[in-house]
């Protein structure tokens, strides 16, 4: 077998016989519309990929163009209503003489390992396949004469092993920043890869699109090895589910497989951003104003307690970390997740005091028995601010019994499913069993949803409503503006342990809101000042005022920071 680049056409599969054209019958529309179906339906890969990919459609209308590390996306609307994310992979591009030395390469790399036996990580194998490519290099200066040597036998030795022990076409797609989702249907041989885009343009849309990928059943089989070998779980028809971390691409892999799924095995990836979210991110991309990240940011430092609530992909978990940034530094933090989603590894690295508490598999029971577990094992861990990834059933009741007791932390949040605060209290007090009276020790609900951009057609993530709870169980007072939340029962409490005047509090809201919005502003230019570590700056600038400065003093203090930042 030789490394060519393989293709085919549907048309050569299944010969279609096309009338002789007429301009009565209008069989030349029939036939431009067919040659153009054909066309589209080209597909092509080198012969060691276990993937193909096609031509993008035709009419195309492009809506964004960019390179990743291992291949050129277009992203693009063909105008018949589903988006499109194509690529183009560099091994795809390769003359055959090239991917024939990487074919010869990854049969000697496969013998050397059935041998010899070796370590499997990246560095280990990467390290071999240099070694076997530079065996090649007379071969490869013949393919590619003109080229970057030294980029190219990088690019080489990343190819060799996305396509012996790496994630194949999976690794591609999971090193695009702006891929958040990658499903795939069973059959799996039948059905094309579809993926879920955020920040295309800047713009804080949820696109869902198809791809020009489909894959064959070895990619899959491959991916479900790693996976197994990874986590330690089993996988077959009487364990037909797979669901853990996928650590390499700080993602969670979910796969079903027969007889759960009667078609075969079915995918889907989440993954985790790889930017920490803050209230400065979450106003540069739309999802809340300044007024509302100012609130947020007062209530977290004067220990509220919180749910966030909303559908699937409305950004529940993202809202959830960059709430956990406005902890105090000296505030001790627990997290309880069955995905490693939220931030604690950032947070250590900035000083903060994270213990994490991961809920898989491996602990035995169901999901509900575990999370309940490892929440009473935290209420035994001394006083902390408790953070529940999920907020499911099991769990609830324990959660709001110690918070009754006053034996759960200074503060709680948690995410949980639901389109409003009315639907989160009934959810909770109905389907949950947790008492009316025990819901009240919820401070605030946060409602997060998905719109469509009328102008664009794409959901855009935006919070729907910020809530507090009555004296009355299941009554909720609207609190997204400062005059709202200062006449709120909520604000009584708020009093108590700020030891503020309503003068001030709005004072201090105000100057939160501003420099959020400084650093949002900031950010257009230079992302650094979205990150976590300015937040601690605006925080940091905030405790040392004095309360005899306005709102736009203080922000202005932060204005000379960025500057001062920027000219050095």
């Amino acid at each position: 077998m030789t490394g060519r680049i393989a293709s085919f056409k549907i048309s050569d599969v299944t010969p279609v016989q096309i009338p002789e054209p007429t301009e009565k019958d209008g069989s030349t529309d029939l036939q431009s519309a067919f040659s153009r179906k054909v066309q589209s339906d080209v597909r092509t890969k080198p012969s060691y990929a276990d993937f193909w990919v096609s031509n993008p459609s035709k009419d195309l209308k492009v809506i964004s163009e960019y390179r990743t590390q291992f291949c050129s996306v277009t992203v693009g609307d063909p105008l018949d209503g589903e988006m499109e994310y194509a690529i183009s992979p560099l091994e795809f591009s390769y003359p055959d003489g090239l991917n024939a030395v990487v074919l010869r390469v990854l049969d000697r790399l496969r013998s050397e390992y059935r041998e010899n036996g070796g370590r499997l990580d990246r560095d280990s194998v990467m390290g071999t396949a240099r070694g076997l490519i530079l065996d090649e290099i007379q071969a490869i200066e013949e393919s590619c004469p003109d080229s970057d040597k030294d980029l190219l036998l990088n690019d080489l030795c990343s190819i060799v092993y996305r396509y012996s022990v790496g994630a194949g076409v999976f690794e591609i797609l999971l090193t695009d920043p702006h891929i958040e989702d990658v499903y795939l249907d069973a059959p799996c041989d039948s059905n094309r890869v579809y993926v879920t885009l955020n920040g295309i343009e800047g713009v804080n849309s949820h696109i869902r699109c198809r791809t020009n990928i489909m894959v064959e059943a070895r990619e899959v089989d491959n991916l479900i090895n790693i996976l197994k070998r990874e986590s330690g779980l089993r996988f077959s028809q009487s364990n037909p589910v797979l669901e853990t971390d996928f650590p390499d691409f700080e993602a969670r892999a979910t796969i079903v497989g027969y007889p759960l799924s009667p078609n075969g095995n079915a995918v889907a990836i989440r993954k985790h951003s790889s930017r920490p979210w803050t209230l400065s991110r979450l106003i540069y991309n739309g999802t809340m104003d300044p007024r509302c990240a100012g609130i947020l940011s007062f209530l977290v430092d004067n220990r509220c307690t919180f749910l966030i609530c909303g559908p699937r992909g409305a950004g529940k978990s993202s809202l959830l970390s960059a709430l956990m940034f406005e902890f105090p530094k000296e505030q001790r933090i627990l997290t309880i997740e069955d995905t490693m989603e939220l931030p604690g590894e950032s947070m250590r690295r900035l000083g903060y005091k994270v213990q994490s508490i991961l809920v898989d598999d491996r602990m035995g029971g169901d999901q509900q028995s575990r999370t309940d577990e490892a929440l009473r094992v935290s209420l035994r861990m001394g006083e902390s601010a408790i953070i529940l990834g999920e907020v499911r059933g099991e769990e609830a009741r324990t959660l709001y019994q110690s918070m009754r007791a006053g034996r759960a932390g200074s503060s709680i949040m948690g995410t949980i499913h639901g389109d409003s605060a009315d639907s989160v209290y009934k959810r909770v007090v109905s389907d949950m069993g947790v008492s009316p009276e025990a819901f009240m020790a919820t401070d605030v609900v946060i409602t997060l949803g998905t719109v469509r951009d009328r102008r664009t057609g794409r959901l855009i993530r935006r919070i729907n409503e910020i809530c507090s709870t009555m004296s009355e169980p299941g009554e909720f007072f609207e609190i997204s503006d400062t005059e709202s939340l200062l006449v709120s029962e909520l604000m009584k409490r708020v009093m108590k342990v700020s030891q503020l005047g309503k003068k001030d509090i709005a004072k201090e809201i105000r100057a939160r809101a501003l420099m959020r919005s400084i650093l949002a502003e900031a950010g257009r230019t230079d992302e650094r000042y979205l990150g976590p570590e300015w937040i601690l700056t605006a925080n940091d600038i905030l405790a040392r005022s004095s309360r005899d400065q306005s709102a736009e003093s203080i922000a202005d203090i932060l204005r000379r920071e960025i500057s001062s930042e920027g000219s050095s």
